[in-house]
């Protein structure tokens, strides 16, 4: 075996890196051969990717094992490229293992083109049709749930816990609650099996998939390859078991959750349509798989990382809290609608979402065409890196990027305080352009009413004589470090 890796690991040296076509005039650090760039990125790609732009600029190019990449930096290149060209910046990089997510009928991971567009155009549909409250109690379901995870946060009376797994399972019943119609006990062999597999893939994939960087690596991994696949036919296969059991029971009239939602579009869009385009049944179906895995990971990191700097900053906690208190006193529910009334509780998770960035790089573009971007030419099939980390931490947007402080969202004005709308423009959470997340609203509902709800009813603490450590581990998404926290139940409660 070692024989081999050798043999091959001379001959991409000798001959494989020869004779390519240049990707891109933009400047960049000298790489590897085979390996590019990849050494050099170290434990934290985003910081590393980020401290090269004081050097070579906003626009740069690296290598990625055998993938030359550009990488772009700072919110006026990144909405240049992914709002003003858009079309040219809106591809999918053909990465091997996007082939095998979603049976290949992925929408999140396809190349850009009509059959791309009908998709995304009915998971927002979709999406759209649960967020309304007239047709879908999802919001009734969240604070249900926000709730049982208050009552199950603070059973601990006063003893140190590790909030993540019990925060992991309230997301995850929500996900559930959206997509299936109804909320789970802790010990459903179904809800445990989605739990199970989605953080086994999530695990997977942020380890990283070697393969797609350097495709001769697929002789050498195929052991820890085909226990990826598994892991996704175990979720395709309980997808698939959802779906027959709604499909028996369906009702065009009643829509019930967005496994209903696309039962309908799949039904209500013309043949023709999706022949024109080679969008099938599958593809839209595919889709709840693809939303399960974007709104698990997502939320629940960001509820960690809300914990935590409320432990870490009490002031900011008190502050928070005595506003919720103030406008909906102990027992009314917070309400999303509500999110202007209360400036310091909207600024506290818009900065714990600029200061974590959970998602720094988010998915992987690549260019649709030749192209040029602020005088760099870029070739047709680029991998592109969209730095997200490099705007939510620039220092010329926001000072002192590294320190945590809500105040920086608030501006006072003759009318009183409130959100500086301006600032909160600054950063892109849910990304930007064609590629958005297409969940954007239902995510700041989530977000905000388990934030409001935990703050209403809990007091967090850090556990005496421990050392605070606010730090992330790197993966597809920043989880913050394993931590503790005292969680009390507020006295007026």
């Amino acid at each position: 075996m070692l024989v081999a890796v050798a043999v091959v690991l001379v001959v991409i040296l000798l001959f494989g890196v020869r004779g390519k076509k240049k990707a891109s005039s933009a400047p960049g650090p000298w790489g590897w051969p085979v390996l590019g760039n990849l050494p050099q990125l170290g434990v934290k790609p985003h910081k590393t990717l980020t401290s090269l732009r004081r050097r070579y600029g906003d626009i740069y190019q690296i290598r990625m094992g055998s993938c030359p990449t550009v990488v772009l930096n700072g919110v006026k290149v990144i909405k240049q490229a992914l709002v003003k060209q858009a079309d040219e910046f809106a591809g999918r990089p053909d990465f091997y293992s996007f082939k095998f997510l979603a049976n290949g009928k992925s929408m999140g991971f396809s190349d850009f083109g009509p059959r791309w567009k009908m998709h995304r155009r009915i998971a927002q549909n979709a999406l759209s049709l649960c967020a309304n409250k007239k047709y879908n109690p999802i919001e009734e379901a969240i604070v249900s749930e926000a709730k049982f995870l208050v009552s199950n946060l603070t059973k601990s009376a006063g003893e140190p816990i590790d909030p993540h797994n019990e925060i992991y399972l309230s997301v995850g019943n929500i996900i559930c609650a959206l997509c299936f119609g109804k909320r789970y006990r802790r010990d459903d062999p179904d809800f445990l099996q989605l739990v199970k597999s989605n953080d086994e893939f999530m695990a997977f994939v942020g380890a990283g998939n070697p393969v797609d960087l350097m495709p001769w690596m697929r002789h050498f991994t195929k052991r820890s390859f085909k226990a990826f696949l598994k892991i996704l036919d175990t979720m395709t296969n309980l997808c698939l078991k959802k779906q027959k059991e709604h499909i028996e029971t369906y009702d065009a009239a009643y829509i019930r959750d967005i496994t209903d939602a696309l039962i309908k579009a799949k039904e209500e869009t013309p043949d023709d349509d999706k022949e024109a385009v080679g969008l099938t049944d599958e593809h839209i179906m595919t889709t709840l798989q693809e939303l399960i895995g974007a709104g698990f990971d997502t939320i629940a990191s960001t509820l960690q990382w809300s914990i935590l700097y409320m432990m870490s900053h009490p002031e900011w906690q008190e502050k928070v809290y005595n506003e919720i208190y103030s406008y909906y006193g102990s027992q009314k529910d917070p309400d999303v609608r509500d999110l202007d009334e209360l400036p310091f509780t909207e600024a506290t998770i818009l900065e714990t979402m600029r200061h974590s960035c959970i998602f720094p790089f988010a998915l992987p573009h690549s260019t649709t065409q030749d192209t040029y971007l602020n005088g760099h030419f870029i070739a047709a099939k680029t991998l592109v890196f969209v730095n997200l980390w490099s705007v939510s931490h620039d220092p010329e947007c926001f000072p002192n990027p590294d320190v945590y402080d809500p105040s920086r969202f608030i501006v006072t004005s003759g009318s009183g305080t409130e959100v500086d709308r301006s600032k909160a423009e600054l950063f892109l959470p849910y990304g930007t352009g064609k590629r958005k997340c297409p969940g954007e609203q239902l995510a700041r509902m989530e977000l905000f009413i388990f934030f409001a709800i935990l703050i209403q009813k809990c007091k967090f603490e850090q556990v005496p004589g421990t050392k605070l450590v606010i730090d992330s581990k790197y993966g597809l998404t920043l989880k913050p470090k394993d931590f503790n926290v005292i969680v009390r139940r507020r006295s007026d409660e």
